[in-house]
């Protein structure tokens, strides 16, 4: 279970608990990333889900005007029955999947679609986190408002590196400490292109934080 941490000092919320009406806005493919597990560490592929809460806002800025919260959850990138990716979209779309629909399935598909998001919180050291637990299908005669955020989907493969550059720092740095990213800094040198700034990898948890807001600093919010 992925967790996304409230910090009171940046006077930030935590998602409310409980069933919410939300739209997939955002995929990010974030790369084969060092990982530790069970005091074992490995390369394990990312992606990363972001979901818009259609009914939940909150002014989040002084002046901007009332913004859905978003919530986001990280899968390890893999079709495979014993993984969480597959039952989590087997629950977003309601139906389950044959191995060779799972195997072909295009996320890209379900960038704007509409689903039930259940989220649970969980008390630790004295913070509250919200995590996403699960999808399903909006109820019959239950209908979604339209997003407030673009769709988009990113993969490690192909951003442009200014289009890392302006994510978040903790998604940056996962995404910099990729095989994938490493391949094409090596392809990008060889072809005499100009040189990215060189990021040391650096491993994280398998069970990844999710932090709801770009407004949140990573860095200030304890594990």
């Amino acid at each position: 279970m992925t967790l996304t941490p409230a910090k009171k000092s940046k006077n930030f919320d935590p998602v409310p608990q409980g069933n919410h009406v939300a739209r997939l806005y955002e995929i990010i493919h974030v790369g084969t990333i060092p990982t530790t597990w069970q005091g074992q560490e490995k390369m394990t592929d990312k992606i990363r889900l972001s979901f818009e809460l259609c009914n939940e806002k909150k002014e989040f800025k002084e002046g901007e005007g009332e913004k859905p919260f978003s919530i986001s959850r990280e899968f390890t990138y893999s079709w495979g029955p014993k993984g969480h990716l597959r039952p989590f979209v087997e629950g977003f779309i309601g139906t389950k999947l044959h191995d060779d629909e799972a195997y072909n399935f295009n996320l890209e598909d379900l960038l704007g679609e509409a689903c039930l998001l259940n989220v649970v919180h969980t008390e630790k050291d004295g913070n509250t986190y919200a995590n996403i637990q699960g999808a399903s299908p909006l109820p019959k005669g239950m209908t979604a408002p339209e997003l407030a955020n673009e769709t988009r989907s990113l993969d490690i493969n192909t951003i442009p590196y200014k289009d890392i550059e302006a994510l978040p720092l903790f998604i940056q740095t996962k995404m910099y400490s990729s095989e994938e990213f490493a391949n094409r800094k090596r392809a990008d040198e060889m072809l005499g292109e100009k040189k990215v700034k060189n990021f040391r990898p650096k491993a994280v948890a398998e069970e990844v934080i999710e932090y709801p807001s770009e407004d949140i600093n990573p860095d200030d919010v304890p594990f």
